[in-house]
């Protein structure tokens, strides 16, 4: 009995510990040497692997990334080639990039190694003997890498100006979970152990450098870059009104004498460096919020957009400053942001370093610099895994990229601005609503997937909007509902439990849950790991008892649980009052209000709740239709006002032989995003009619549900001229369409198959001597299947039709077109 006591015990405690946090560390001392004529790199690599974990290893897992850049079959050249990026395949040798010389030794004995049998830029290293928990192994290697071009992805050169990044051997990570030795691949980021970094960089000596870490022994670097502040400033001084010109892009000699940098950085996962020999340079200095210590901010870029660049340290102080407000602070001494070749998107992070690529506009460029600044701290302090849960990385940061935009432009109209919206009625509309409408327009379409997306499996459409934008929109409605200071309060201390550590999604759903005791399913479970929609309507706006306020009950009729705002206002159309419905009721009282003293109540009068359809967020005190917005008529197109119902208009002129020359109006109801019932109504006077012609579409869309990607039922109405024997109206048709149409499929996955299914009915009169009325209709199956070589469409259609003098038709028609791309032809640049 006394055994079994003890070994239950023990089997507890074991079981207890296993569950542990526990995570591996990297130490590096890396040298490296830049041949700029040759476009390599030539360096030695020596790191400590420590093991943390309780098991023994006999293997580590390497990254040898510029691997990915040799040939066509690694997993970036399959992605690229699948986007329609051919260079990797067909492209110049010269253009293409590699790691070799390569020998594994540890205390100078050879290992046994080995490339994966996939991928070539992944290694196994076999080690002589098991590696113990608590042990450590020195590993040393000379390697040597050629540099491909900038043009391909994030490692490269554009001539002289290089971007060495994911650059050197590295240690895949080693988790809970096993080893986690994944392809470099452009959609879908990294995963990385902490430690420690010692690189010397050997160069000539007229380069300028940014990098992850801090100079030792630098004073004279320092004092050189200083002297390139000063001569920046004088030139922007000089040339302020005139701007900068390009005809400075062209690269000086290099330095026949030769600088070696040493950078050292404690605390951070990976080592970046940019080097161009045509920078100028800004410096300035940010005090963080919390413990005041000073930061140093630099700015390195070319003449290409320097007269953007000219406010680039109020963007690098500001970032770091709001970050480190609203998550905690900079725990490094520098932050740095270079201009760049970078291909792969608008910037690129690294721990203490960002490269931007162009930016075409101030703002533009701002916001990227905030993003990328912003990625220190998820996804260089906050180490989540960015190819499993990209969210957590690029949804996050592009929260406080929002959260910055607002509240340092609380009157923003970038998205307006961004594409001239005023010339198309799309007014006032913000930052925040550019990512609001491009999540819209995807669900709407039945394309979105859940955030909770394995980074690979993305469209990429939804790469950028869901992962990205998406995942911003659904934490500022957490934000919103929670309040800036519990949110804050949530952020804090995640950063603190977890910075230079590995969070997993159930780590920051702990944090917020334990602080704020709330059940938070609704944005953790369903928004996240789900495409279900939000949607609530008002159902009802009344007294709840004399004197004793009003009472308004709201009706889900969307798929998520959610909490809900609830916003009113007074006759004189002042803000009198707000309130939260929690999930899982549906009414809110607020005391001390009469229902006439009111003039309106809406939901989510901000519009920060990402909602589905706001059509129906809207109650009035006044009229016959009070859950109607007033009606707003506008020329040609606009975006969906919540607070009024849009209507547009736009003249019409068309041409048949029958009808003639026909000239009109639409009125309709399109909109961007987009509304569920929508309507076209157009009008023509027809002059061969000499009579009213036209068509009117009407149409609801429905939520996509689990098997239906869209599911749209609609009415069609025409009615035309059909013949030239019969004079003026005499001869006319007219025709109702009824129809129901849906795309199948289920957006959780990615598939390469897309199909529709369309079922349309037909009730026609045509009218000219005699009535003939016509009754039938079709039904069509179409499927497409599309890979990167291989296209097919099949398509299958039946069609029956009757008339009242008795005649009948039935067709059936199958159709099928396949297409192959062929390309042999090199790729030269």
């Amino acid at each position: 009995m006394k055994f079994l006591i003890l070994s239950t015990f023990f089997l507890f405690a074991n079981s207890i510990n296993s569950q542990k946090y526990w995570q591996q560390k990297v130490d590096y001392n890396i040298s490296v040497s830049l041949d700029d004529i040759n476009h390599y790199l030539n360096g030695y690599e020596t790191f400590i692997y420590t093991n943390n974990s309780p098991n023994e290893l006999n293997e580590i897992h390497m990254h040898l990334w510029p691997n990915a850049y040799k040939n066509k079959e690694t997993a970036l050249a399959k992605q690229q080639y699948k986007s329609g990026e051919n260079i990797l395949f067909y492209g110049d040798p010269l253009e293409k990039g590699w790691i070799d010389s390569l020998n594994f030794t540890s205390k100078e004995i050879d290992l046994e190694w080995n490339f994966d049998s996939e991928h070539q830029d992944i290694a196994i290293i076999k080690l002589k003997k098991p590696l113990k928990s608590g042990n450590t192994i020195e590993i040393s290697t000379p390697f040597r890498v050629k540099i491909p071009s900038g043009e391909i992805s994030r490692l490269g050169h554009i001539g002289q100006s290089y971007q060495i990044t994911q650059w050197y051997p590295k240690p895949a990570v080693y988790d809970k979970n096993g080893w986690h030795s994944m392809p470099y691949l452009d959609q879908g980021e990294f995963y990385s152990e902490f430690g420690s970094f010692d690189v010397f960089i050997t160069l000539p000596k007229n380069y300028v450098v940014g990098a992850t870490g801090d100079l030792v022994k630098g004073d004279a670097e320092i004092a050189w870059l200083d002297k390139k502040v000063t001569e920046t400033k004088l030139l922007f001084k000089e040339d302020k009104i005139g701007g900068w010109r390009k005809d400075g892009m062209d690269f000086p000699e290099s330095s026949e004498e030769y600088k070696t940098l040493h950078y050292h950085q404690e605390n951070v996962h990976d080592f970046a460096w940019f080097t161009d020999k045509r920078y100028y340079v800004l410096k300035g200095e940010v005090e963080l919020p919390h413990s005041k210590k000073k930061v140093t901010t630099w700015a390195m870029f070319t003449n290409n957009e320097a007269e953007l660049w000219e406010k680039s340290i109020e963007y690098l102080n500001d970032a770091t400053y709001y970050y480190s407000l609203w998550n905690g602070d900079y725990p490094y001494k520098h932050v740095t942001a270079v201009d760049g070749t970078i291909s792969a998107g608008g910037g690129m992070e690294y721990p203490n370093v960002t490269v931007i690529g162009n930016s075409s506009s101030a703002i533009g460029l701002e916001i990227v610099i905030v993003h990328e600044v912003g990625h220190n701290w998820f996804y260089g302090i906050l180490g989540s895994d960015e190819r499993e849960h990209g969210w957590m990385d690029e949804g996050l940061n592009t929260l406080n990229e929002m959260r910055y935009i607002q509240t340092k432009y609380p009157d923003n109209q970038i998205f307006t601005d961004m594409f001239r919206g005023d010339l198309f009625n799309l007014e006032k509309l913000s930052h925040h609503d550019m990512g609001d409408y491009s999540c819209h327009m995807v669900s709407k379409m039945g394309e979105d997937q859940p955030i909770e997306t394995h980074s690979a499996d993305f469209k990429s459409i939804n790469y950028g909007i869901i992962m990205y934008q998406k995942t911003g929109l659904v934490f500022y409605y957490l934000k919103d509902y929670l309040g800036d200071e519990l949110f804050d309060q949530c952020m804090r201390e995640y950063y603190r439990k977890w910075k230079y550590k590995h969070p997993q999604p159930e780590d920051i759903k702990e944090v917020f849950v334990s602080i704020t005791n709330k059940n938070l399913d609704w944005i953790f479970e369903d928004l996240i790991k789900t495409t279900r929609h939000i949607d609530y309507k008002i159902k009802s706006v009344k007294n709840y008892k004399e004197g004793d306020g009003v009472q308004v009950k709201v009706k889900n009729v969307g798929q998520v649980d959610g909490p809900i705002e609830l916003n009113v206002f007074s006759k004189n159309n002042q803000a009198l009052a707000n309130g939260w419905i929690e999930p899982g009721n549906d009414m809110i009282i607020f005391k001390g209000l009469d229902i006439d003293s009111i003039s309106k109540v809406v939901i989510d009068e901000n519009r920060e709740i990402p909602e589905i359809n706001r059509q129906n967020n809207y109650w009035k005190s006044n009229g016959l239709l009070k859950k109607m917005e007033p009606v707003k008529l506008e020329f040609l197109i606009g975006d969906e006002e919540t607070n009024k119902t849009n209507l547009f208009w736009l003249p019409l002129a068309a041409w048949n032989s029958y009808d003639k020359l026909m000239i009109g109006a639409g009125i309709h109801n399109l909109s961007l995003p987009g509304k569920p019932f929508q309507y076209l109504i157009a009008p023509f006077y027809s002059f061969g009619r000499k009579f009213i012609s036209g068509t009117s579409e009407f149409s609801y869309t429905f939520l996509p549900i689990k098997h239906l990607k869209t599911s749209r039922f609609g009415l069609s109405i025409k009615s035309y001229k059909y013949d030239t024997i019969m004079p003026g109206n005499d001869s006319y048709f007219i025709g109702a369409s009824p129809y129901w149409m849906a795309k199948i499929g289920n957006r959780n996955k990615v598939s390469p198959f897309s199909k529709w299914i369309k079922i349309q009915g037909l009730y026609r009169l045509d009218k000219s001597k005699t009535k003939i009325f016509h009754t039938g209709g079709f039904i069509k199956y179409s499927m497409d299947y599309d890979k990167p070589n291989h296209k097919v469409n099949t398509s299958a259609r039946f069609d029956y039709i009757r008339t009242s003098v008795g005649d009948q038709v039935a067709r059936g028609h199958i159709s099928s077109e396949y297409r192959y791309r062929y390309l042999k032809n090199k790729i030269t640049r």
